[in-house]
């Protein structure tokens, strides 16, 4: 429940934060910017909740990297191709009133392919044919071929060492999936250093699952995540979010937060629990299209202000929970069908006859 609230509290805060900075301005230079923050919480969080199922899922004989694959990609691309395709409606549109250029360079079918072969964040040694853009105004989505990446660079390792009879299987996905996470350990995704060390900070999310199985005292692990945030807010200026120096604030904020609630003995009432995750279960597709939306808004109206701004943040979350019904809410059917499918070719393979 916690890692839920967790991931909806960093989409809202993704969307709300570029909602200001989109309709209001004027951010404080002195505080973090929150969309940024955000993204880091994903990457923790993400580190976190992958080594868990790794290291859970595989006490059964049965699951390999296959049905890790699976699992994964149903997740990702559940939420993926409605908001793609969400993207391709919503910019074309747009481009049809306006002609808007930075939206049309980058709305291309060979950019939409790319991006559904997750190349918008790629870092490696092909940079001059498999590094793309994001597609059109859908900016968000360097982040999420970033964590693709990680996925099957960290899945086929863990399998690989579980089971060196994989190696000579796996070995090709951990090269050419292990480019990107190993730019990214220390290299960012901009010469102005936004994306710095996202591996890193995956890492370290992987590091709380490991602490969190630990023994810790309650007003310990409270106090570490209060004054973990209060450091962080006091010396990440906006536009420094992306700094090494306080991804060990976040991570302790996050560890903190995971203890204190795992160590506290208060039952969340049923409201409560239904109500995070409602929120939760369309965070991926909000992180995925409200940047879009607020490109369109941005171009259509001239207006600024806060109703404009609390208009771009509702109708994001709106458009998102709709989505998320067609899309994400449905990713354990689809691995389902996926897993079925592949488990029946496998049999009809080993007996021909049948």
């Amino acid at each position: 429940m916690t890692l839920d609230l967790l991931r909806a509290v960093a989409a809202q805060m993704v969307c709300v934060g570029h909602a200001y900075v989109f309709f209001i301005g004027d951010w404080p230079n002195r505080l973090p910017y929150i969309q940024n923050t955000g993204v880091l919480l994903f990457f923790l969080l993400s580190g976190f909740l992958i080594t868990h199922t790794l290291v859970s899922r595989s006490a059964k004989p049965s699951y390999g990297f296959l049905q890790f694959f699976i699992d994964r990609f149903a997740r990702i691309y559940s939420g993926l191709i409605p908001a793609l395709l969400f993207v391709v409606v919503v910019d074309g549109f747009v481009l049809y009133l306006t002609a808007e250029p930075t939206i049309a360079r980058y709305y291309t079918l060979k950019t939409f392919i790319a991006n559904l072969f997750m190349l918008e964040g790629y870092r490696g040694v092909y940079p001059d044919t498999l590094q793309w853009s994001a597609f059109g105004s859908a900016s968000p989505l360097w982040t999420l071929a970033i964590e693709w990446h990680i996925y099957m660079f960290a899945g086929s390792v863990f399998f690989m060492c579980r089971n060196l009879r994989t190696i000579p299987l796996l070995a090709p996905v951990a090269l050419f999936f292990g480019q990107t996470p190993l730019h990214f350990l220390f290299g960012a995704f901009q010469s102005d250093g936004v994306g710095r060390g996202l591996f890193s900070l995956w890492l370290a999310g992987s590091a709380i699952y490991v602490l969190a199985r630990l023994p810790y005292r309650l007003p310990a692990t409270a106090i570490l995540a209060l004054v973990s945030t209060v450091v962080f807010i006091a010396i990440t200026p906006a536009g420094g979010e992306y700094s090494f120096v306080g991804y060990p604030l976040l991570t302790a904020v996050v560890f903190g937060i995971v203890e204190a609630t795992q160590r506290s003995h208060r039952i969340t009432s049923e409201k409560v629990q239904r109500a995070i995750c409602f929120f939760a279960d369309y965070s991926f597709s909000l992180y995925l299209i409200h940047h879009t939306i607020m490109v369109g808004i941005w171009l259509l109206f001239p207006n600024r202000g806060a109703l404009v701004f609390l208009l771009a943040v509702t109708l994001s979350n709106v458009v998102a929970i709709g989505l998320a019904s067609i899309g994400e809410n449905r990713h354990k059917v689809i691995a389902r069908f996926l897993t079925g499918k592949f488990c029946l070719q496998s049999r009809h393979a080993a007996h021909p006859a049948s």
